[in-house]
């Protein structure tokens, strides 16, 4: 397995973690559950060499990137007067979408997912 793809699995496991956590504090909402149910299903679809996580994992690369522009966009100049820790968690989706639309557009990464997911046709 590619180590880009280890990170973008553990920051993928990170997120889900986190999603898990706000939900069990009450905050379960149905696009709560929506959000966990796609998480789940990208770790465990990369995990496994699927071609449809890829494609989610680059859609959701792009809504974060979106998410992280829009998030600037709306703080504007006053993000310089932001507490560092603010400012981060802003930056975060920002960075997230880029390496998650970096790292499934690598051929090394392609060439794994393909080959996980026909590992058992090949031996036949």
């Amino acid at each position: 397995m590619p180590v880009k793809l280890i990170v973008a699995l553990a920051l993928l496991a990170l997120a889900t973690a986190m999603q898990v956590m706000h939900i069990a504090d009450g905050n379960g909402t149905i696009p709560g559950y929506v959000n966990l149910a796609l998480k789940l299903f990208l770790v465990v679809g990369l995990l496994r060499g699927s071609e449809s996580a890829r494609t989610l994992a680059l859609v959701v690369g792009v809504l974060n990137v979106l998410v992280g522009i829009l998030a600037v966009f709306q703080v504007g100049a006053l993000i310089t007067y932001l507490p560092l820790t603010l400012q981060l968690q802003l930056a975060v989706p920002l960075v997230f979408g880029a390496y998650l639309l970096w790292c499934m557009s690598r051929e090394d990464v392609k060439t794994w997912l393909y080959k996980r997911a026909f590992a058992g046709v090949a031996d036949d």
